[in-house]
C-alpha cells in the first residue's frame, strides 16, 4: 500500500466520487452518504472500490467495506488499513 496521507486521499476520493456520480466535487462532503447523498449504486460502489485499490495499491474485499456508508467512513477505513499495514 502506498503511503496514505488522509488529506490527499480525501481529495482523490472526492475526485473519484465526482466522476462516478457526476456530481461536482465541491458538492461532496465528508458526511455525505455514498448512496443517499451522492447517489452511488451497487455497480458504482464496486467501481469506487476498484479505483481505490488501483490508485492506492491495496487489496480490499467488498465484504470488508460493508459498514462503510459515508465519505468519512471510506477515509477512516483506509486510514485504519494503512496503520494495520505499518504506515504512520
Amino acid at each position: 500500500m502506498k503511503q496514505l496521507d488522509a488529506d490527499e486521499f480525501t481529495k482523490d476520493l472526492t475526485q473519484i466520487l465526482s466522476r462516478l456520480a457526476e456530481v461536482p466535487p465541491e458538492q461532496i462532503s465528508l458526511d455525505d452518504d455514498l448512496r443517499e447523498d451522492i447517489g452511488l449504486d451497487s455497480l458504482q460502489s464496486m467501481e469506487l472500490l476498484s479505483r481505490i485499490c488501483e490508485k492506492w495499491d491495496v487489496d480490499v474485499e467488498m465484504e470488508d467495506m460493508i459498514e462503510v456508508k459515508t465519505v468519512r467512513d471510506v477515509v477512516t477505513f483506509m486510514t485504519r488499513l494503512a496503520k494495520e499495514n505499518g504506515q504512520p
